[in-house]
């Protein structure tokens, strides 16, 4: 089976030192894995060339021949980076990585593929498996002309530095470190967007590929409209706002995950999230582009958790995530400006917190400035939201709203059931319901604020999604006035599955409840019928 584009041997070649596959065949592991997760992943059959069998002839002492070379010419290269791959002497980094990136430059599709959404791509993923030497990036980021972009498969730990394996996810559910099965789903996905850009070009859909371009991921657009499954007959105010710029800084190595994660919720929440690439190696590198992102921010958000981070060579007292903290927080300080300064502490239960980081925490709890905020809260939905309350301003213009009996507001995620709980209310009190899509999540409930108080009673109502439930609430909540709502409102969630037990929100003015389903459409009524009663 030949490549998807004419021209090319093989759709992906994986790229590796045979050294890091003889102990336990940890690139034999990944590759079939790869391969089982591309086939859920891409509608296209891929072919991956994977070196396994000495006779091949890509062995550290081969020479290159037309074979091989035919074989280097695939459409994505996976180089699998490890504490010894950036040998420029090693038969790995000299007839394959250079080789390839010399061959993508000249060839039809060119190094960097434009996605369908607007944004470049390199069609060099590289995967890293170990934390490599300073001199090891700068080398890369040379090659690759811009800053080292990569999937971690690197198991966190004190004193350890080794490739993370599937087996370790038993170990490291729950907590916050890397886990295999997310990370080699963000290959198949990184594979499929590139595919996509590549048959995109081919059938004349998008321009044709920009060679030499440093890639950097575009920001997020400004949400100009919205959709809603809420009758036509509902006005609600419309909401016009600019997206805030926030920096989001550069991390210790075990929050790398969680800082991903991080900035997901904060681009669903509206904001335009920078730095968009990795950590600079150099460290004057890191400092002027430290300056240069957070001039064009109003805000900065700084993970931390028990360990230091990386030092500076210079001046070994200072980590990369202080220096970047102490930069906002100078900017707090300017009374020029309005920029705040935010600080999570991911506290985990058990861990050791390094003496450094000990004291840096220290320091910035005892000096809390104005424009500064510090919080360990175990939710980043809830610290998001306090942070879009300080930074987003928004201009409303009030609309006619109508005025109901019961406002139901559930997740797309639970629409069967919530669809089949409004009929069986409607067919006593009228009710109107919002369904809120993933995608516009910070609109609807800017527009439920508006709706509520021309309400008898507000319903949040959840099943399997409990967790945009309570932190939609609390929000919403405060945002109505909170104890001073004119309208009370209920938390509702089912029984099954038996996680949701445990979730309630307990304020004045809220009411919460966890009951079967059968019983979900009575307890509404039995709340709206109490509201009634106090008005």
């Amino acid at each position: 089976m030949s490549a998807l584009i004419v021209g090319f041997e093989y759709d992906i070649f994986i790229s590796y030192r045979q050294n890091d596959n003889k102990y336990d065949g940890w690139v034999t592991e990944f590759v079939e894995k790869l391969q089982q997760e591309l086939d859920a992943t891409v509608k296209d059959k891929l072919t991956v060339f994977f070196d396994e069998n000495p006779k091949e002839g890509l062995l550290e002492t081969h020479q290159v021949d037309s074979s091989i070379s035919s074989k280097i010419k695939s459409l994505l290269f996976i180089p699998i980076i490890s504490q010894t791959y950036c040998d420029t002497s090693s038969f790995a980094w000299t007839q394959e990585f250079i080789k390839f990136k010399e061959e993508a430059d000249k060839d039809e599709l060119g190094r960097n593929i434009r996605l369908q959404n607007g944004n470049y791509a390199s069609r060099i993923i590289p995967v890293k498996i170990h934390e490599i030497e300073s001199e090891d990036t700068l080398l890369l980021e040379n090659e690759l002309s811009g800053n080292l972009r990569s999937v971690d498969f690197i198991y966190s730990d004190s004193g350890v530095n080794r490739p993370l394996r599937p087996v370790d996810d038993d170990i490291l559910a729950g907590s916050s470190r890397l886990l295999y099965r997310n990370q080699i789903n963000k290959v198949a996905n990184a594979v499929k967007e590139i595919v996509k850009g590549i048959k995109s070009w081919k059938s004349g859909d998008v321009p044709s590929p920009v060679d030499n371009i440093s890639i950097s991921s575009s920001q997020p657009e400004t949400i100009q409209s919205y959709d809603t499954t809420a009758p036509s007959s509902l006005k609600v105010a419309v909401i016009n706002q600019s997206a805030p710029n926030l920096y989001l800084a550069w991390t210790s190595n075990d929050l790398k995950e969680k800082r991903e994660e991080m900035a997901l919720i904060l681009q669903k929440a509206g904001f335009n999230i920078f730095p968009s690439t990795d950590c600079p190696a150099s460290e004057d590198n890191f400092k002027s582009k430290v300056d240069e992102e957070l001039a064009r921010c109003s805000c900065a958000l700084h993970l931390m958790s028990g360990e230091f981070g990386r030092r500076f060579e210079e001046d070994d007292e200072i980590s990369f995530p202080q220096y970047q903290f102490e930069k906002a927080k100078s900017l707090s300080q300017d009374n020029s400006t309005e920029f705040n300064t935010f600080v999570w502490y991911n506290e985990e239960a058990n861990k050791s917190v390094k003496p450094a980081q000990q004291e840096l925490i220290k320091n910035i709890r005892n000096n809390i400035t104005e424009n500064m905020m510090f919080s360990n809260s175990f939710s980043p939905m809830a610290l998001v939201d306090d942070i879009r309350a300080i930074t987003i301003k928004t201009v409303e213009e009030l609309l006619d709203t109508k005025d109901t009996d019961i406002f139901f507001i559930f997740n797309q995620q639970d629409e069967a059931e919530a669809m089949e709980i409004t009929d069986r209310i409607s067919m006593e009190y009228p009710v109107e319901i919002m369904n809120i899509l993933p995608d516009g999540e910070t609109e609807y409930r800017l527009k439920s604020t508006q709706q509520i108080p021309k309400s008898k009673l507000a319903v949040i109502y959840f099943k399997y999604a409990a967790d945009w439930a309570l932190p939609f609430i609390k929000q919403v909540w405060k945002q109505v006035g909170g104890a001073s709502s004119p309208t009370p409102l209920m938390l509702v969630g089912e029984n099954e599955p038996h996680s949701n037990l445990s979730r309630f929100f307990k304020a004045p003015k809220v009411v919460s409840s966890i009951v079967s389903n059968d019983d979900v459409p009575e307890e509404v009524k039995k709340v709206y019928v109490s509201a009634l009663k106090l008005k």
